[in-house]
Formats: C-alpha cells, structure tokens, sequence
C-alpha cells in the first residue's frame, strides 16, 4: 500500500540562480504518521526524537529570522546541484551522490544515506535536473525515494554497465527500506536521472533533454520497470498524469507536442498541441499547469495558457472570463482556495494578476509601468501569502487583496511553512530562517 505525500521541490545549481522546479504546499498533513512535523500551535510533539517538543507555528509566516539565524542545508561552493522537499521541520535535500535529512531549526543533520554502488563518474552529463527526493508512504510508514546514477564494474572482457539504483529511505531514520537496480534506456547510458514525479503506484524518471529523450515509469510494487516511451520528456507528475512534452527525439522530422500520460502505463490521455518549436509546462498546483509555447503554424505564435492537468484543456469559463489578456508568457502559483497568481507577460507588458480560482474573474492586478505602486518578484505562495522582492526589498501581499502584508520580513524565502522559510545563499547554499513572526 503506497501514498504519496505532499511538499515542496526545489532545483539548486550552486553558483547559480534558483529555480522552482514543483508547485508546493509546505504543511504537514494531518492525517496518516508523524512526518517530524509538531502540531500547530506548539502543543506537545508525538514523541519523535527529531520533533521540538514546543515549535510555534505562523500561519502564514510574516517575518523571519535574520542572517544570524539561519541553519545550513546543503549546497554552496563545490557541492553541485541538490533538489529539495520541505515538510514540516524537517527538510529533505538529495544530489547526485546523497539524500539527506535536516532539522531545519537547528541545523541537525537526522540522517545521511548515499547510493550502494559505485556513482557514476558523468552524472552532470545532459541533464536538466537533478532527481527527487519524492515523499511517499510504504505499508504505511513514510519513506523518501531517491534515485542514483551508478557504475557497476566489470570483469575480464565483460565492459562497465552504467544503471539506476532507486532506494527507499524511513523518513524518520534514515533506515534503507530497499533498493533495486534498473536498466538504463536504450541510448541513454550517461547522466543523471530527473526524478518527474511519484503517485501511490509508481515513479517516474526522464532522461535526455530537448533533443532527444526517454521516459520510465517503474512500479513502487514490482520494483521493476513498467513501461517507457521514448521521444517524451516527463515534466512533472499530478496525481496519476505524467504531464510533458512528446516529440523530443524529432524535433526536425514533427515538431514538440505537449501531452498527458498515464502513470500506470505510459498510454497517452490527451495531446494539446502539437507541430511546435518548442514547449515549457510548469505545475500551478489544484490540478493547474502552464504552457508557454512556439506554434510556428499557427496565427498567433507565441502562446501562453493555463490548462489543467487531467484533460490538457484551459479550465471552464476562463476562455470567457480572459482575465490574463492574450499573454506570450505565463507563470502560476496557487494560493489555496483563495486566489490564483499569475505572472504576465504580454509582449512588453508585464502584470501580476489575481484571479478567483472559481469565476476565473480579476481580483486585482499590478503593472510593471505603474506609477502609484513596484509589481513585485514572486518567489513563492503559502495559506494565502504572496512572498516576493522588490527594489525596496522583501514584501509579503494578501494573495485575495494584494495589500501589502509585511515589509523587509527578513528576506525573500523561495520555500515556505508555518515553521520556517528556505533561502539561497550568495555563493549558492539553502539555508533555513525559522519563522518569528
């Protein structure tokens, strides 16, 4: 019996900027086990060792601690790209060669695990992200998945295989549940695996890029690979639909298609366009993605839309409502029940928008050219706040009313829960800032 648990992803290539690779909601969950995460409110904790017997949660958080404050998480100078969950105190951090699980209070390291086999020498090789970590229940105990590219050595005539080894990991201990090893794809034997997505039966894995690309899906219960399909890029995952792009192995021959696959099998659900030049799709959480797309063939070429997950098609009443224009370029983050923002680009008019997630109707908006107001950064959205920069620095707006909330809050988090915020450093490093306020 699997679940999948909620949270938060985040790529991390030191030296560089940050990118938010996942739609994410920071909470624990309040049903199933303990996930280290104390109950709101700063009651008592379940007893877990790694759990602060009394943590005050803000929810949302308006201010944080500053510089002085903040515990190391991982990255930096030398430590290469690392992708991270957040849930509750407890962040989960994985590379190429470790996953790792911190105490984001006080900086504890709870426990370290690295691949069995050898890693392989080429990870970096071609790939566009780093893979999990993914938080999933096992027979009803939490766990982490993570995913290693490794080198099995050989012997007299027989040459190195290079493979996948995918381990399972007690979220509380740190305990390898299990581990297996799978083939690579055919064509596919260097770089390290992206990590797509898990749902309660399977995990999704990407390899390659834009020109040429194979995804696997491997099943939680066999352990095996369950099907591939090559010329698709899995993006990401939402509940049972592998959302990504077809047509990466011809972008020459038939152009990039945008499209929804099952989980179970890789049969595909829905096509939304297809003949384009290229495709860039991000989850907006609530079963929402976006689509930026280059459709050489048709009127409009530059296109930006908001679809949802499940048919590939823009939600109902949005057509008629077009609260976002007809936008180039298009960035979503979901604020609960409460609104919708998103980034807009309009040619080379920029606008922040709020909408009402039911009517699809304008909440309020701010321009990038408005006198009487800074349209801010965004950086993130938690229980209906909206975290972002400007010039004057850290703001935090009510995503219903887009007033502001608090001013230099004591930085701009990229990752946020009731308990505490996850930041880049200067030289590339994750750092945790509790939550004061």
């Amino acid at each position: 019996m699997f679940r999948v648990k909620d949270g938060c992803r985040l790529l991390l290539v030191a030296g560089l900027a940050l990118s938010l690779t996942t739609a994410c909601g920071g909470s624990g969950d309040g049903d199933g086990p303990s996930w280290a995460t104390p109950p709101a409110g700063g009651a008592e904790g379940g007893g877990d060792k790694h759990s602060p017997g009394r943590v005050k949660a803000y929810d949302p958080p308006l201010k944080f601690q500053d510089d002085g404050g903040a515990q190391y998480v991982a990255g930096g100078t030398g430590e290469g790209k690392w992708s991270v969950r957040l849930k509750g105190t407890t962040v989960y951090a994985a590379s190429d060669d470790e996953v790792r699980a911190m105490n984001v209070l006080d900086g504890e390291e709870l426990w370290s695990v690295k691949p069995k086999g050898r890693p392989a020498e080429d990870t970096d090789y071609g790939t566009e992200a780093v893979g999990g970590p993914e938080l999933v229940e096992l027979d009803g105990r939490p766990a982490v998945l993570a995913a290693f590219s490794i080198t099995r050595p050989g012997t007299g005539t027989t040459p190195d295989r290079q493979l996948i080894e995918l381990t399972a990991v007690a979220a509380d201990s740190g305990k390898r549940l299990w581990t297996t090893e799978l083939e690579r794809p055919e064509g596919e034997e260097e770089g390290e695996p992206y990590v797509a997505g898990v749902d309660d039966s399977a995990v999704v894995f990407s390899f390659g890029g834009s020109g040429s690309a194979v995804t696997m899906g491997v099943s939680l219960d066999t352990r095996k690979t369950s099907w591939t399909e090559e010329g698709f890029y899995a993006d990401f995952v939402d509940g049972s639909v592998v959302v990504g792009r077809g047509g990466a192995d011809s972008v020459l021959g038939g152009g990039v298609s945008v499209e929804g696959r099952n989980i179970a099998d890789g049969s595909e659900m829905w096509t939304y366009k297809e003949r384009l030049n290229s495709a860039e799709l991000s989850p907006a959480g609530d079963g929402l993605f976006t689509a930026v797309v280059d459709a050489p063939f048709e009127r409009d070429t530059d296109i930006a839309t908001l679809l949802t997950t499940d048919t590939g098609k823009e939600p109902p009443k949005l057509r008629a409502a077009k609260p976002f224009g007809d936008p180039t370029d298009l960035t979503c983050w979901n604020a609960e029940d409460t609104a919708l923002l998103c980034a807009v680009a309009e040619k080379f008019d920029k606008r922040l928008v709020a909408v009402d997630p039911g009517t699809w109707t304008e909440l309020w908006s701010v321009a990038d050219d408005d006198e009487s107001r800074l349209m801010p950064s965004i950086s993130t959205v938690f229980h209906g706040a909206v975290y972002g920069t400007t010039e004057n620095g850290s703001v935090i707006l009510d995503a219903r009313t887009g007033k502001d909330r608090s001013a230099d809050s004591g930085g701009t988090p990229f990752l946020v829960n009731e308990y505490v915020g996850l930041f880049g450093g200067s030289i590339g490093e994750i750092e945790a800032r509790r939550a004061v306020g």
